[in-house]
């Protein structure tokens, strides 16, 4: 059976607030799934964060609906779990379940697997850090259940796994059920693939189908997987999408402006030229005696060639001397390294920035609250 294996949609996200970008995000989406119907998808996997919220906008549902009445019009069976961006932490009714109760895709369970074309699907919502311990129990469970059956299995979560990243991580590969025969998971945003010794088939992050906030500006490419089951063992194919608006991020010098301009312009246009879309840049500009207001007027160049640009002037020698060099190569481990020096823990940085950011970078008070006074009453942390 071949499988497309989606995840980290985050329908409805629009960089800087630009509607263009919301759009990108919606292109990529319906591309992936174009392609999957073409090459002969018989399953397709979402494996959380379907919305970026979880108060979703109109566009994103019916965009979300469209795409399963597609699919389910030509047979094509979808199954999901939610992300974290999915679920309200005010325990009201996930938006996505409406997909379930309409018949257009399945909400997978651990306890009572999906079974197509004799191939069982279990699955799980993203578990909260708190509920990790549970999560491992349902596990060991539904591996029981996964043994009684005779054809090929596959396990779909929306976690953090401490063996890709361990500031991230919310459990080890090794808590992972070992009777299954390809493991589908999100939440990382970056395309990873790993097989263990001790697992029944490979376990795999598609990585996000748009660039997301926690990954800023880079030249990146982002797309989906194929996992091909039919045979002894899964082989996966990665799949690139070409919907994918272009960003990169540069070092300029100031002394050597006007050049070093052109050759950002003379980028832009290249890299708009392959897919028609206007790039977004991030530009570091280093040197002395810089006058930011000269710069801001010679960028205003790249209004014409750029959808969205962002500039940060390096005083050499100056105090700014310490930013970085470019981009770190794992924003969210550097977000989480940077947290745990702040805060004097590498735990309390786990939950401030996998539990209560997510909601709070959205704007969702009354989740971020809730979140907060659940660790209060529960006595989580020691206070001094």
């Amino acid at each position: 059976m071949l499988i497309s294996h989606l995840s980290d949609l985050h329908l409805g996200y629009a960089q800087f607030g630009l509607e263009e970008r919301e759009e990108d995000v919606y292109q990529c989406f319906n591309e992936a799934v174009d392609v999957s119907i073409r090459e002969g998808a018989q399953l397709v996997v979402l494996a959380g964060d379907l919305f970026h919220t979880p108060r979703p906008s109109g566009k994103a549902v019916v965009t979300l609906g469209n795409a399963l009445k597609k699919l389910k019009e030509r047979q094509i069976p979808a199954v999901f779990v939610l992300g974290e961006h999915d679920i309200s932490r005010t325990r009201d009714i996930p938006f996505a379940y409406i997909f379930s109760n309409l018949g257009l895709a399945r909400r997978l369970k651990l306890d009572a697997p999906f079974v197509v074309n004799n191939f069982a699907i279990f699955g799980e919502n993203k578990a909260r850090r708190n509920d990790i311990d549970g999560l491992i129990s349902r596990l060991q469970g539904c591996d029981k259940i996964a043994k009684q059956h005779a054809g090929k299995k596959i396990l779909v979560l929306h976690q953090g796994l401490n063996d890709f990243n361990k500031f991230a991580g919310e459990m080890n590969a090794a808590d992972l059920p070992p009777s299954f025969d390809y493991y589908a998971l999100g939440h990382y945003h970056d395309h990873l693939e790993r097989r263990f010794d001790y697992l029944g088939g490979p376990l795999a992050y598609p990585g996000s189908l748009d660039l997301t906030p926690s990954e800023g500006i880079k030249d990146t490419k982002k797309g989906f997987i194929m996992a091909d089951l039919s045979g002894s063992e899964a082989l996966t194919h990665w799949v690139p999408l070409e919907q994918s608006r272009p960003q990169f991020s540069e070092k300029l010098r100031y002394q050597e402006m006007a050049a070093e301009l052109d050759r950002i312009i003379k980028r832009s246009s290249e890299a708009a030229a392959k897919n028609g879309k206007k790039p977004v840049a991030r530009l570091e500009i280093t040197g002395k005696d810089i006058d930011s207001r000269a710069i801001a007027a010679s960028l205003v160049k790249l209004n014409e060639y750029c959808i969205h640009y962002l500039w940060q002037p390096v005083e050499e020698g100056g105090p700014a001397a310490r930013a970085y060099d470019s981009m770190p190569a794992d924003i969210d481990a550097e977000l989480y390294r940077l947290s745990a020096e702040t805060l004097g823990s590498e735990e309390l940085a786990k939950f401030a920035v996998g539990e209560i950011l997510p909601p709070a970078a959205v704007k969702d008070a009354r989740s971020t609250l809730d979140i907060v006074w659940e660790a209060y009453k529960s006595r989580r942390f020691k206070l001094k």
